[in-house]
């Protein structure tokens, strides 16, 4: 993906070397494990099944896909930083039998605040953990932390700064596995309680080859459409008076999605990693129409 001639950077005792960049080396121990400790920190705290019926990825509509690397445009690493958008991970057999090398250049004033988030989502995560009984996550993520070199020295090199994104997107997936929605909860403690029409939890397969996590809630919107009825237009207040009115032939108002967020893949290919956009992907309102 990118020239040999590429500058790359090499922390060493709170010194960034900069050097002709080598090309991939079977023996980067640490960074193949970081990459294996990640897969697997997924698979153990989020989701993953491995009977749900495999979503085709070819039939959706996505945006182009855009390289993140040392090529990586400012205002592309900004939104991605920024983004609470649902991220799949997608390891190739390459990126994890081989040492696969990825760096980022971030501005100062962008790596303080992958600091601060990465920070902030740990903390979060790790307060969750606290009542996880399988100290074997615990340990991946300790493990993740000292490997990414959180939290950073004054200056870090390159690789350190891709491995903490990554390990930022990771973290976020992780937070709304262990943090279900209130609605979410809710109906758990309630499964008898009138359903009316919002959100819902609906999980579907992502799998592909070492893909983590395999599966994605979506959500969808189910529930009751009836007097009175809150999350609606006029349009369907005056139709479902009107088929309460006798005139049962026509379509009830029904409880459709209205809003959706997007889905980001990060895909750590042999070769490189890259990032593709699925828009319109995870409901995030609901109306009576």
């Amino acid at each position: 993906m990118f020239s040999p001639s590429r500058l790359t950077h090499a922390h060493s005792n709170n010194t960034v070397i900069y050097s002709p960049r080598r090309p991939p080396n079977n023996n980067d121990f640490s960074h193949n494990s970081f990459l294996c400790e990640l897969r697997h920190f997924l698979v153990q705290s989020t989701p993953q099944d491995h009977q749900a019926p495999l979503l085709n990825l070819g039939l959706l509509r996505s945006l182009p896909s855009q390289p993140i690397g040392l090529a990586s445009s400012e205002s592309l690493l900004a939104d991605l930083i920024h983004s609470s958008a649902p991220t799949i991970l997608s390891f190739t057999q390459g990126s994890l039998l081989h040492a696969h090398h990825e760096e980022l250049a971030l501005s100062p004033v962008l790596l303080q605040e992958l600091g601060q988030r990465l920070g902030q989502v740990l903390e979060e995560v790790s307060q969750v953990m606290e009542a996880v009984e399988d100290g074997r996550v615990r340990g991946r993520l300790d493990r993740l932390k000292r490997l990414s070199g959180f939290p950073f020295a004054d200056r870090v090199g390159g690789t350190l700064q891709y491995r903490a994104f990554l390990l930022l997107k990771a973290l976020q997936m992780a937070r709304r596995a262990f943090n279900p929605p209130r609605a979410q909860r809710s109906a758990r403690a309630n499964p008898n309680a009138p359903s009316i029409c919002g959100l819902k939890t609906l999980t579907v397969s992502l799998e592909r080859y070492l893909i983590s996590p395999n599966t994605a809630d979506i959500k969808n919107c189910r529930g009751v459409c009836a007097f009175p009825m809150g999350l609606t237009r006029n349009h369907a207040v005056l139709l479902n008076s009107h088929i309460e009115s006798g005139h049962s032939s026509e379509r009830a108002p029904c409880c459709v999605p209205v809003a959706y967020d997007k889905m980001e893949v990060v895909d750590l290919g042999e070769l490189g990693t890259t990032l593709k956009t699925e828009p319109d992907m995870v409901a995030t309102a609901c109306e009576c129409r």
